[in-house]
C-alpha cells in the first residue's frame, strides 16, 4: 500500500514541470528512522528514484521529532544542492520558514504523510477512512486500492 502511494508521489514529483531537470540528488527528512513506516517510505522512495536515475544520491535522515534538527537537515540539503526535498514535517506550520528558504534556493519541497505550509506538493491519505475500509472489508487489499485511488487524484 505504501509502495503505491510513494509511486504516485514520486510520479507527481518527478513528472511535474517543477522537476523538469534530471534528478541527481534528493534529501529526505523523516520523523524517526526507528519507525518502520518511515523506514519503508525511505526504502521505497530510494528504489523508485534509482529507477529514474541509477546514480541519484538519496540522503535519508531522521529528525527524531526535534524541529530544530529538521531545520538543520533542510539547511544541509540546501548547502548540498539537492534537486528536491521530501519531508515529513515536524510541525506543519513552524517548518514553513525552512521550506521557503529551500524554495528561495530553487529547491522544491514535497511533504509526505502530513501537509506542510508552503510545500510545493503533499501526499497524504485519510487515515480514518483507510481504517474504516480495512475494518469493514477485513482486507489490506482494499486499503491498497483506496490509497491508489486517492493518490491518483493528486495527479489530476
Amino acid at each position: 500500500m505504501i509502495k503505491r502511494l510513494l509511486c504516485c508521489f514520486l510520479a507527481l514529483s518527478v513528472c511535474s514541470p517543477l522537476f523538469a531537470k534530471q534528478v541527481k540528488s534528493v534529501g529526505i527528512s523523516l520523523g524517526s528512522l526507528g519507525n518502520p513506516g518511515f523506514v519503508l517510505i525511505a526504502k521505497v522512495a530510494t528504489v523508485e528514484l534509482k529507477k529514474i536515475n541509477p546514480n541519484v544520491n538519496v540522503t535519508v535522515v531522521g529528525y527524531d521529532y526535534d524541529l530544530g534538527k529538521q531545520f538543520t537537515q533542510i539547511d544541509n540539503f540546501i548547502a548540498a544542492g539537492v534537486d528536491f526535498i521530501i519531508l515529513n514535517p515536524g510541525d506543519p506550520k513552524a517548518i514553513s520558514p525552512a521550506i521557503k528558504k529551500a524554495q528561495a534556493a530553487g529547491i522544491p519541497v514535497i511533504a509526505v504523510d502530513t501537509v506542510a505550509d508552503g510545500a510545493d506538493a503533499a501526499v497524504t491519505t485519510d487515515n480514518v477512512q483507510a481504517g474504516t475500509i480495512v475494518t469493514e472489508s477485513g482486507s489490506q487489499d482494499a486499503l491498497s486500492k483506496f490509497i491508489a485511488v486517492r493518490s491518483s487524484a493528486l495527479l489530476v
